[in-house]
């Protein structure tokens, strides 16, 4: 199979990345390992807003650069700014919310001008 693109993660391993539209994913000696996915929301003037929907990265390829590295090649691909996921929601018990790595790893991201700002408001 080939891949997009060959990275070195933060420990030397070679990921695989396959990009697509609404997807990137991360491969490591053929077995997948992680899964960025998008929404990508046609707005009127053939503007797309592409939004950050769920990045998963199995436990053992976590704090290795490969979420980032996710990020970056969906900011490239799309040639625009990401949009985060929301970071509160009133009705919490029926949505999902960023874990703590999910919002570090946006911040970072945002810092780096692959991501737009946090479109909701944290709570007083």
């Amino acid at each position: 199979m080939t891949h997009d693109f060959v990275l070195p993660d933060k420990k030397g391993r070679s990921i695989e990345y396959d990009v697509g539209d609404e997807t990137v994913y991360a491969f490591h000696k053929g077995a997948k390992i992680g899964e960025f996915s998008l929404r990508v929301i046609e707005l009127p003037r053939d503007f797309l807003e592409v939004h950050a929907d769920v990045i998963d990265l199995d436990a053992e390829y976590r704090n290795a650069g490969i979420g980032i590295q996710m990020v970056q090649l969906a900011y490239e691909h799309h040639g625009q700014k990401i949009v985060p996921p929301d970071t509160y929601y009133p009705e919490k018990e029926s949505r999902n919310t960023m874990t703590p790595e999910g919002l570090r790893l946006m911040i970072s991201c945002q810092k780096r001008g692959w991501v737009t700002e946090f479109q909701d408001q944290l709570p007083d």
